[in-house]
């Protein structure tokens, strides 16, 4: 997905398992990456980042939990973002995430209804 209409030639890059990259590239995703552990997204996410393309990272809460303090030391940068996302098994993604993510990149703290 790039935003080249608006001026800007950045992407969004999603990691994850091949069944939930599957529905990010039915849904017209170019830079889709399956993987099949937490080592190999370790690696292939190093690389993403270090890619100034990429503004946002989508990646399975899974593997964001598996490589948490790996996902702390970038989000100490303020680009790329890395977002937790469901994978297709249903997993629900922890609230907490997400606020801290959002208060860290964007300065603003709220609580999410229950």
């Amino acid at each position: 997905m790039s935003n080249k209409k608006f001026g800007v030639d950045k992407s969004l890059a999603v990691v994850a398992d091949r069944r939930t990259t599957t529905i990010f590239k039915l849904a017209g995703l170019k830079d889709v990456y399956p993987v099949e552990n937490h080592e190999e997204a370790e690696i292939l996410i190093r690389k993403l980042v270090e890619n100034p393309q990429f503004l946002i990272i989508l990646v399975t809460e899974r593997i964001v939990n598996k490589i948490q303090d790996f996902i702390e030391r970038i989000a100490e940068n303020r680009y790329p973002l890395i977002v937790p996302i469901p994978s297709v098994e249903g997993q629900k993604i922890k609230t907490d995430l997400i606020t801290k993510l959002v208060k860290r990149k964007a300065g603003i703290e709220f609580k999410l209804a229950s």
